[in-house]
């Protein structure tokens, strides 16, 4: 009976995804209030989990690779970003608006990419080798590529974000991995651990959707032009992401990974950045839309690929 609970966890994870986003949506004060400030807990929950299905022999053979590190990240901010650019240029037009979607088309790898990486059978390694490279660099070139673009300077935390990187992501990956590498039990329940990880990033999920609610106070016409920008920014990056891992021949373990990571960006630093900034949430709407579309998307690509590809572990 346990198995069979995990089993639909694991299966059936675009249902919890979409109900989440609902959830969120329709009680957003009660998930803003209680989940938003537990974020870090269950980031520290998806880590751990997915440190439980590595060891420390699989990050560093099968997630360091300088080759495919240099594609992605380069492709992850200034092509993301020019995308987010161009739609938000053509299809809505105010200077407010195309600063949001330029933001967030310029943030970091969605620190939920290793759980989707996961379900899709791709290289979770190179994953999380991605995850920490792109946070560690994001406060340097994040602001470097708006200001290019829009003009806007965009101060980020450093200090605090590496802190953050550290006991959210890094610690909790390790603890797990050591965990698996001098504990043989631990590898017969992997199952169980995709399931764990899933469940820790649907209050993520919940969030996207209460505050995407949150901020569409805008015009029904400036929602739509909102909306039409976003699902272009995504649907460009993602294309981008099948054409190139397609082009350069890549074995399809790490083009999954390619595709996630140019076209999920870190939803909840984009509104850090434009609250510290002191700017009117209603900038955010292009990154809450974007975020709820990329969080459907992603179990959907997850099972595209989980069926064609057979485990890499």
């Amino acid at each position: 009976m346990q198995y069979n609970i995990i089993s639909v966890i694991v299966n059936k994870a675009i249902i919890f995804v979409i109900a989440s986003l609902i959830l969120g949506i329709t009680v957003p004060s009660i998930v803003i209030s209680n989940l938003f400030p537990l974020l870090p807990l269950f980031l520290i929950g998806m880590m751990f989990s997915s440190g439980l299905m590595l060891s420390i022999h699989d990050i560093v053979s099968k997630g360091f690779k300088p080759s495919r590190l240099a594609v992605i990240i380069p492709l992850q901010y200034i092509a993301s970003t020019l995308f987010g650019f161009i739609s938000a240029y053509l299809l809505i037009g105010r200077e407010d608006l195309i600063f949001g979607q330029v933001l967030h088309g310029s943030m970091p790898s969605e620190q939920t990419i290793p759980v989707w990486v996961k379900l899709a059978n791709g290289n979770i390694a190179l994953s999380i080798s991605i995850l920490a490279l792109s946070t560690s660099l994001s406060p340097l070139v994040s602001p470097a590529i708006v200001y290019v673009l829009v003009g806007k300077m965009v101060e980020v935390d450093y200090v605090d974000m590496m802190l953050s990187l550290l006991i959210t992501v890094l610690l909790p990956l390790a603890l797990g991995s050591i965990i698996r590498s001098k504990v043989s039990i631990v590898r017969r329940y992997d199952e169980l651990y995709q399931a764990s990880s899933i469940l820790s990033a649907l209050p993520t999920v919940m969030v996207i959707g209460a505050l995407a609610y949150t901020l569409a106070s805008a015009t029904a016409l400036i929602l739509v032009s909102a909306f039409l920008a976003s699902l272009i920014h995504l649907i460009s990056t993602l294309a981008l992401g099948f054409y190139i891992r397609k082009a350069l021949a890549w074995d399809e373990h790490d083009g999954v990974v390619l595709i996630y990571n140019i076209s999920m960006k870190e939803f909840t630093v984009t509104l850090s950045i434009l609250s510290s900034m002191g700017l009117s949430p209603i900038i955010g709407l292009p990154a809450a839309l974007y975020g709820i579309m990329h969080m459907v998307a992603a179990p959907i690509i997850a099972r595209y690929f989980s069926n064609r590809l057979g485990s890499f572990y």
